[in-house]
Parts: C-alpha cells; structure tokens; sequence
C-alpha cells in the first residue's frame, strides 16, 4: 500500500506539473494589483487549481496497473470510474457542466467513447510492441 501511495502521488505531480501553480501565483499578483478586471481571478484560480487536482488524480491512479494483486481488468475499471469521478465532481465544482440529468447523460457517454478510445490505442500500440519483441525472440 505504502508503494502505491509513492508510486501514486509521483504520477500525479508528474501529470500535474507546476505550471497551474505558477499561473495561480500570477492571477493572484495580477487581481491584488488591479490588472485583471473582466474575468473573476478568484474564478481563474478555481480553474486552475481545479485542473492541477484533476490532472494529479488522473496521472496518479494510474499507479493502480501496478498493484499486483489486482488483475487488468479490475484495474481498468477501478481507473476509469476514478476518472470519471474525478471529472465529474471537478466539472460540477467548476460549472463546467450544468448538474441536470441531459448534460451528465452527454458528459457520461463522451467520457466511456473518450476512454474507449484511448485504451483501444493503447491496446493496439502494446500488441505491436509485443509482436515486435516476440519476432525478434
């Protein structure tokens, strides 16, 4: 467990990275100042900082494909329902989707097609690395 939570909180500072950080830092520098006026900095900043907790978590429960215990299937589902909660509570937070049953129903089906696709690409990239290894044995 203690190996998942490193592993896990790596992931995520390495997905996240420091710039939302850095750009809140600004925004602040920049409302206390009085330069930014059109759009609320404090909403900025949620934003921002919103997008650095969704990209930690995202990056870092990808951690999960390392437990060994659980197997690829198990791991795939607990990844995407993780994600998919990840950005569906950043997303109502944010205002970002409206909380009425239509656009979550829109957000949900993007979200399976999203992650359908990814991991189809994955899949497929893996299979020809592996052929690729199995014909140069």
């Amino acid at each position: 467990m203690k190996k998942f939570v490193k592993d896990f909180a790596l992931r995520g500072m390495i997905a996240a990275g420091f710039g939302p950080l850095i750009l809140v830092s600004i925004y602040l520098g920049l409302q206390l100042s009085g330069i930014i006026i059109s759009i609320p900095t404090s909403q900025v900043n949620l934003n921002i900082i919103s997008s650095l907790i969704l990209a930690f978590i995202a990056g870092g429960i990808s951690a999960i494909f390392n437990v060994e215990k659980i197997s690829l299937g198990v791991a795939t589902l607990i990844d995407a329902i993780v994600i998919y909660l990840d950005y569906l509570i950043i997303y109502l937070i944010n205002n970002w989707i409206k909380a009425q049953f239509i656009p979550l129903l829109i957000f949900t089906f993007v979200y399976i097609i999203g992650y359908l696709i990814i991991w189809t690409i994955i899949h497929r990239k893996v299979k020809s690395q592996v052929n690729q290894i199995n014909q140069k044995l």
